[in-house]
């Protein structure tokens, strides 16, 4: 077939591009239309509407850098929380004009941070969208840090690639995380998560992706099938925050099989850090990005623990020595604003005496 290409704008101030790839193939740029942050940590949204038919999307590409952004993340909606250009979103799921979605139902579609790089699916493979996915739109979600200079604004975004070809498998996500707390002054702290999974069909681990903040050293994630423990991936939070290819290839999850994960935290703080989405709270996330035969409508599952109530020697045996290992992980640094403000303050404060 003839390949063209016909560039269409569909929103705000040109910040959405629709690019058209032959009959089946498409691509769709969304930026943030200029969005100004105004508070530390803001949360920040903007949508743009899908085409109605059925489509998959076959890779991503970000336009974004972690001098401006903490994270991006890309979540599908039925209605969008709100119809202005960008948005405070950081109500997420209330159902408020200050909610990601408007109905409440957000399903992750990617995520990014720490300069992470784009990802493609294998083929055959693809993440649908559109018909009766109640994925209607996409929403891109900026994690600001910071408050912006006078003058600057964002255009921070995501381009996907899609197709209308139907895919043989499609793709899905299963995460798993955490809530509690990291106590002071503790060099190496576990927070462990574990779940059945309880699906009656078959998926496969593609990739992973690790989040943490400036006290994640390590994050490991595993498959435990009849207490055999496979290594699903393992890698630092401080490195590109991208999804991974998955440590063990052709891994079949079914029925009854575990998942867990664990974050090993490192804290020279003073206080107590409460996992939480502020950039100096911490949080412990394993993303696992998978494939199925399945035909129904995948949304996403979640498996959470508290980190100061669930450990995996409770409920699992023979735990993987490797779990909390920086071996064979690439060079990489750590530097935790708090605790080195809270030591300056300490030696500014003895130096008085």
């Amino acid at each position: 077939s003839t390949w063209g290409l016909i560039i269409v704008i569909l929103s705000y101030e040109g910040r959405t591009v629709f690019c058209q790839h032959g009959n089946k193939s498409y691509s769709l740029t969304i930026r943030m239309p200029d969005a100004v942050s105004k508070q530390h940590d803001a949360l920040m949204c903007h949508g743009v509407k899908l085409v109605s038919e059925e489509a998959y999307i076959l890779r991503y590409d970000p336009h974004a850098t972690k001098d401006v952004a903490h994270h991006m993340m890309v979540y599908g909606c039925g209605t969008p929380g709100s119809d202005r250009p960008y948005w405070d979103c950081a109500a997420m799921d209330d159902m408020s004009n200050k909610s990601v979605c408007g109905d409440g139902e957000r399903q992750i579609v990617w995520a990014w941070a720490m300069d992470a790089s784009g990802r493609t699916f294998p083929e055959d493979v693809g993440f649908r969208v559109g018909g009766d996915t109640n994925i209607n739109y996409i929403v891109i979600q900026l994690h600001y840090a910071e408050i912006f200079k006078d003058g600057q604004t964002d255009q921070s975004g995501v381009t996907l690639h899609i197709t209308t070809q139907p895919q043989h498998f499609q793709a899905g996500y299963y995460v798993l995380y955490n809530t509690g707390y990291i106590p002071p002054m503790t060099e190496e702290f576990h927070i462990e998560s574990g779940c059945e999974f309880d699906q009656n069909y078959t998926i496969y681990p593609l990739a992973y992706r690790t989040h943490s903040h400036t006290l994640g050293v390590v994050t490991s994630g595993y498959m435990v099938k009849n207490g055999s423990w496979t290594e699903i991936g393992r890698m630092s939070p401080q490195l590109p925050q991208t999804f991974y290819d998955v440590t063990t290839p052709n891994i079949a999850i079914n029925k009854g099989d575990v998942l867990a994960s664990r974050c090993t935290m490192s804290s020279q703080r003073t206080t107590y850090t409460t996992i939480g989405s502020q950039h100096s709270d911490e949080m412990c996330n394993f993303y696992l990005m998978y494939y199925t035969s399945y035909p129904g409508t995948l949304r996403i599952q979640y498996c959470m623990r508290d980190a100061q109530t669930f450990h995996w020697a409770d409920y699992l045996t023979e735990q993987p020595e490797t779990a909390s290992s920086t071996q064979g992980l690439p060079p990489f640094t750590r530097v935790d604003p708090v605790a080195e403000a809270q030591s300056a303050k300490k030696s500014s404060r003895n130096s008085l005496m």
